[in-house]
């Protein structure tokens, strides 16, 4: 007796260290925007009108400047990363080049 066929084994596909640490510094960056946003009154006060909830007055301009702090980091963050992680892999290739 001849055993079934088996089917065409696919290879699976492998994600890199390096790939999983890049995620991984990503999503930490994220998650360190995410709770500085948390705390700052005006990000609150548009999660609550967003919630329907009751908004808190915001006591003088101490509010406005952890505000555009937030917005700052938030659209500089990705370009810093970038340039950071392209300067590293370009001195990395530079190192490991054979001379």
């Amino acid at each position: 007796m001849n055993p079934a066929p088996s089917a065409p084994r696919r290879n699976r596909r492998q994600i890199s260290l390096s790939f999983m640490l890049l995620v991984m510094l990503i999503f930490a960056l994220m998650s360190a925007g995410m709770l500085y946003a948390s705390r700052v009154d005006a990000v609150q006060n548009e999660l609550r009108v967003i919630f329907g909830a009751d908004v808190v007055p915001a006591t003088g301009d101490q509010g406005r400047l952890p505000h555009l702090v937030f917005i700052l980091f938030t659209l500089t963050s990705p370009l810093i990363l970038a340039g950071l992680l392209s300067t590293g892999l370009g001195i990395y290739r530079h190192l490991i080049r054979p001379r």
